[in-house]
């Protein structure tokens, strides 16, 4: 599958692990993803500067470094850094789009329309850019998108078409970043499977390369209505609800119960008010701050989108990274002393921050070079074909053979040859026919009953008795076996092949 992704996203890391020593090229990756510091620190000044106006600015300008420390020391997104995932890469621009916006309601609802709509024009770019490298990202643009809709700056039906335009215009902003970053891949994937999202939504695009499925994985995502709203505490009590390694993280199942409680409270507040009795603290606050709003109406938005889509957690953590800013927000509506909001805010930081235990991406020892694999020497490299079949993975290994040698994927999660009639099958069918050279198979060692069951189909079998390891510092041995045409076995999958219903 990630064959057909947008590589934009990977070619830095790319070029850097060709040139430069792994260590080095850690350190980079480490660097940027460590400037996630800095959106998160503006956003939590721009909400302690609406929440706690009385706080002079060193105190300020602490307490937001300490929040985007909390922020930054999540489970899930320590346990990304230095790896290839990139969630905590594109989250710059995620966090960068709020941090524009949330800063700026005075420009965004003051006089000039201009400055207002090129404002919300760069922060769609921004979170848009996100979505074109990695389109998991989406849930996030369209939080930040309608969020707008939901939050007024003064009188809320007023302010109405100016919000709508302000989501307008954010939304041209996010289709502009996304044409950018990935409109030229979405063209290639027309240009040459007839859908520019392919393998994706193939039910709809119908694409002849695969099957007419939507390729959508989806076993993470919440079965019933109970499971969606409790959620965040399944994945506390069992972090497999949403990824594949143990982890352990507070940050948004506690901003989770604030935001709904925050609601109720301020709803008591409103309803008190009428009764012509302000609430505890009330006197002192008469409105809500526009940001904390706005931060808290998006982080909800895109949570439920998120949810409906995905329900992978490491998708999430750029929100991971905001709950902080976020629990903050909430408690500075509280309608409670500044004092007591101080420290309850402060209260759940050092819990949530204290009970932290990130996950493990199989992290290796540093050797020279980011990617090192050693491959046998093949004897005709000109006119050599390498099969791969079963569910390990093994296409990164192809850098340490010869440039000409092409790679063929038989089967895995993405291709089988029970998908009948496809394309992708039918080439590699038709490939395979006409090669009269070598041919190999590279398989892992807990694999090797695709030999049996796969290359059978293709006309093909293997000697597994004549087995060499490919070797790497990511992962175990993996065998490349030779194998021949076999002029017994039927070639596969034959033309007009019934698909899967």
């Amino acid at each position: 599958m990630a064959t057909f992704y947008n590589p934009t996203l990977d070619l830095p890391f790319f070029w850097l692990a060709q040139a430069l020593p792994a260590r080095v090229v850690g350190f980079i990756m480490g660097a940027v993803q460590g400037l996630n510091l800095v959106p998160l620190a503006g956003l939590a000044w721009t909400v302690l500067a609406a929440a706690f106006p009385a706080t002079g600015g060193r105190a300020r300008a602490l307490a937001a470094g300490l929040v985007a420390l909390a922020g930054f020391l999540g489970g899930g997104q320590v346990g990304l850094i230095g790896t290839t995932f990139y969630d905590n890469v594109i989250s710059l621009l995620v966090l960068g789009s709020a941090w524009i916006v949330a800063a700026g309601p005075g420009t965004l609802f003051g006089a000039s329309g201009a400055r207002a709509f090129a404002l919300v024009a760069a922060a769609g770019f921004l979170v848009g850019s996100a979505v074109g490298l990695k389109q998991p990202t989406l849930p996030f643009a369209v939080g930040l998108c309608f969020a707008f809709l939901f939050v007024a700056e003064g009188p809320w039906l007023r302010s109405f078409p100016r919000r709508f335009l302000l989501s307008f215009v954010f939304g041209l902003g996010v289709l502009a970043g996304m044409a950018l970053f990935s409109g030229h891949w979405m063209l290639h994937l027309w240009t040459e499977y007839r859908n520019p999202l392919f393998p994706y939504f193939n039910d709809i695009f119908q694409s002849p390369w695969g099957v007419a499925e939507p390729y959508r994985d989806d076993k993470f995502v919440p079965k019933s209505a109970a499971e969606a709203l409790a959620f965040p505490f399944l994945w506390v009590a069992d972090p497999e609800e949403v990824g594949e390694i143990l982890f352990r993280d507070l940050r948004i199942p506690v901003a989770y119960v604030l935001l709904p409680l925050t609601g109720l409270l301020l709803a008591g507040r409103a309803l008190a008010a009428r009764a012509g009795r302000a609430g505890a603290g009330g006197a002192a606050r008469a409105g809500v701050p526009w940001a904390a709003s706005y931060l808290l109406v998006a982080a909800a938005l895109g949570y439920l989108v998120w949810l409906k889509l995905f329900g992978i957690y490491r998708y999430l953590v750029p929100l991971e990274m905001l709950a902080p800013v976020l629990i903050v927000a909430a408690v500075a509506l509280w309608p409670v002393p500044p004092r007591a909001r101080a420290a309850l805010a402060a209260a759940l930081l050092v819990l949530v921050t204290v009970t932290a235990r990130p996950g493990n991406w199989s992290r290796i020892a540093w050797t020279d070079r980011f990617v090192e694999v050693q491959a046998p020497d093949l004897p005709h490299p000109d006119d050599t074909i390498v099969l791969q079949a079963g569910y390990a993975p093994t296409s990164f290994l192809s850098y340490g053979f010869p440039p000409q040698v092409p790679f063929l994927r038989l089967q895995s999660y993405f291709i089988h040859p029970d998908h009948g009639d496809i394309l992708l099958n039918r080439r590699m069918a038709e490939r395979i026919a006409a090669h009269q050279g070598d041919f190999y198979l590279l398989v892992a060692h807990w694999e090797t009953w695709t030999a049996s069951s796969i290359l059978p189909r293709y006309g093909l079998r293997a000697d597994m008795d004549d087995c060499r390891p490919v070797t790497s510092n990511l992962d175990e041995p993996m065998m490349l076996c030779r194998v021949y045409k076999d002029a017994a076995a039927p070639a596969a999958p034959a033309p007009g092949a019934a698909q899967p219903g």
